[in-house]
């Protein structure tokens, strides 16, 4: 004869508890499977998809600011050339300079259009910068752009590679040319700027979006591990109180089975 008692029901739900409960201090996690709260997981994984999305892209967008900076200074550069072009040119027009003089100062002013035309060649990460391209950058949601120049294109249009400081003649117009490259130059970097602007508030957005979304995936899917510790502290003594009764269970059934044998 067998003789059921509930407090083997009781034990057994007791450490089924204490299992689960062990598993989720191990992970750090509520729910570990679907068993656990099938709706809450589901919740949990697009949460996880949103993050990653926004995690990747502000990878993106640190790539677009960081080409634009070396974009940015690399115009830069070229515009310091111009600008000291311009010096040489007004320099040109001084009355007491003889011919050779002026031949020094195309020299000099030669220097500088070589120092233009090796940074017509920059690159990024074996890019090259300066050519008529727009470059995308997926935000995740939404994508911004960051417009190029054929920069070598737009100086040659304006004839910047032939000036010659001993004409004086052409002065006027060779000063009227530098001034107008200079003044391209200063819009391309104009543009460049709201550029990294743009970008630096949409990492900044999508930063503090990151950090909402893992949040709230946080309160779904992560164990509150001061409850959880209570909630195991109370187990092990109900456990042990389970233990203990069950046994003197058993005991009480095997002196009633002694009996009616």
């Amino acid at each position: 004869m067998k003789i059921n008692t509930p407090n083997t029901n009781m034990l057994n739900s007791v450490l089924q508890q204490q299992q689960k409960l062990s598993q989720q201090l191990a992970a750090g996690k509520r729910i570990n499977s679907a068993a656990d709260d099938a709706a809450g997981l589901q919740i949990a994984n697009r949460l996880s998809s949103e993050i990653n999305a926004q995690q990747q892209g502000q990878r993106n967008l640190a790539d677009g600011i960081a080409f634009a900076r070396v974009y940015d200074q690399a115009l830069q550069g070229i515009n310091d050339n111009v600008l000291e072009l311009e010096r040489l040119t007004i320099a040109a027009g001084n009355g007491i300079y003889s011919a050779a003089d002026k031949q020094a100062l195309q020299a000099e002013a030669n220097g500088y259009l070589a120092n233009i035309q090796q940074g017509l060649n920059s690159e990024f990460a074996g890019r090259p910068l300066f050519t008529d391209a727009k470059l995308a950058f997926s935000a995740g949601a939404s994508s911004l752009n960051i417009q190029t120049q054929d920069l070598g294109s737009v100086l040659a249009s304006q004839n910047i590679f032939n000036l010659d400081l001993t004409n004086s003649a052409t002065a006027n117009d060779t000063l009227s040319t530098i001034r107008n490259a200079s003044e391209q130059l200063g819009a391309f970097q104009a543009e460049v700027g709201a550029s990294i602007n743009a970008m630096q508030s949409a990492a900044n957005l999508a930063a503090g979006q990151q950090a909402a979304t893992a949040e709230a995936r946080s309160r779904i899917a992560d164990l509150d591990f001061a409850k959880a510790s209570s909630e195991r502290a109370a187990n092990n003594i109900l456990t042990q109180s389970s233990i203990n009764v069950a046994m003197q269970a058993r005991v009480s059934s095997e002196q009633a089975l002694s009996l009616l044998t």
